[in-house]
């Protein structure tokens, strides 16, 4: 028992620091050694749970997606709100997320950028990300075009890359503001109007049927 609530205190160390070092670095400037020195073991300690520095990240990405769009796909699924309130709701727990876990977020910038157009697991594992953002997304549209409360016309995946192009902008945004509150609820507000034109919704502030 002992031996093993050691184990997972070791790999929880070790992939805290190398949240940190690839947030702060990016994946390719962080060394297994830089990983291994600001953990407190030595680089054999982090072979001993991980065959490679991408079989690390590739860790983080997994458990990053499940406490980022895995989870707020789950509330958006339990609560029981107008298609529109679902939108914002998405913006709302994805900007807590980032909020909670700054680092994460680095992570995912950095990491979409260095395994841009790389055929590799880590390009993967952060595409299956953005899959799930855009399913999520997709089911939300088309039941607000199934209630009516979205035009019919409405182009859903066209859409979908709008709603994601605000989602990523704002993070952006937000993070080079060096994470500043005020910038995050004047972003939260721009993301409401912007996610209402979006989605031709003539109230942002009402659930109704379009006309």
């Amino acid at each position: 028992m002992a031996t093993h609530k050691n184990s997972q205190e070791t790999v929880e160390k070790i992939v805290s620091a190398a949240r940190r070092l690839f947030a702060k670095k990016g994946y390719a400037n962080a060394s297994l050694e830089d990983i291994a020195k600001l953990a407190g073991f030595t680089k054999g300690a982090i072979y001993h749970f991980f065959r490679s520095k991408e079989s690390l990240l590739l860790a983080i990405l997994v458990d990053m997606g499940e406490r980022s769009i895995g989870q707020t796909a789950r509330v958006m699924q339990s609560t029981n709100v107008c298609a529109f309130e679902k939108l914002l709701l998405f913006n709302r727990l994805q900007a807590e997320w980032a909020a909670r876990n700054p680092d994460d977020l680095a992570i995912l910038m950095w990491v979409s950028i260095e395994s841009a157009n790389q055929k590799s697991a880590v390009r993967a594992q952060v595409r299956s990300i953005y899959s799930r953002i855009e399913e999520v997304l997709e089911s939300t549209l088309e039941k607000g075009k199934e209630s009516g409360e979205f035009p019919g016309i409405l182009q859903v995946k066209e859409t979908v890359l709008w709603i994601i192009a605000i989602h990523d902008g704002n993070m952006l945004l937000w993070y080079r503001s060096g994470r500043d509150k005020n910038v995050g609820r004047n972003l939260a507000q721009a993301s409401r109007q912007a996610m209402a034109y979006a989605v031709g919704v003539q109230d942002p502030h009402a659930c109704v049927p379009a006309s």
